[in-house]
C-alpha cells in the first residue's frame, strides 16, 4: 500500500459508519491504535518477539512451516493490513508511526476540516446519548 493511499484509508476510516460486526471491529481497531499509537505499537511489537522466539524453537519451526503455506494466515494478514493500515512496525525509534502523522497533516489541510469535525462530534453526541 503506498503512503498517500494509506493516508486517505486511513481518513475514510476514522469517519466510516460500520455496517456489520467485522466492519465495526476493523473500525474499532483502528481508532485503537490511533489513540494509544505508543502501547498499540509496544503490544505489537512484544508479540513479534514472543513469536519470533517460539520460531525458533524445534516446535515453533514445525507451527511456521504449516502457517506459511496456509491460505487463512495469508487472509489474516489481509485484514490485518486493513485494520491496522500497516501503522504498527517493529520500528522503536518513532515515537508515533510516522502515518498517523500523515494523516494528522491531511486531515488540517482539508477545506471542510470545521465541517467533518463537527459531524464526527455530533455521532460521538448521539452515540453517547443512545
Amino acid at each position: 500500500m503506498s503512503g498517500g493511499r494509506e493516508i486517505e484509508d486511513l481518513l475514510a476510516a476514522l469517519g466510516e459508519e460500520p455496517g456489520d460486526e467485522l466492519s465495526m471491529l476493523l473500525v474499532e481497531l483502528r481508532w485503537l491504535i490511533v489513540k494509544h499509537p505508543i502501547a498499540a505499537r509496544a503490544v505489537f511489537r512484544s508479540l513479534v518477539a514472543e513469536g519470533r522466539r517460539f520460531a525458533a524453537t524445534d516446535e515453533g519451526a514445525r507451527w511456521r512451516r504449516r502457517l506459511e503455506a496456509s491460505p487463512l494466515v495469508r487472509r489474516g494478514c489481509a485484514v490485518w493490513e486493513v485494520a491496522t493500515l500497516n501503522m504498527l512496525d517493529e520500528d522503536g525509534s518513532r515515537a508515533l508511526p510516522t502515518q498517523l502523522i500523515d494523516a494528522f497533516c491531511r486531515a488540517v489541510a482539508r477545506s471542510d476540516l470545521e465541517a467533518a469535525l463537527a459531524a464526527h462530534a455530533e455521532r460521538g453526541n448521539d452515540e453517547a446519548d443512545a
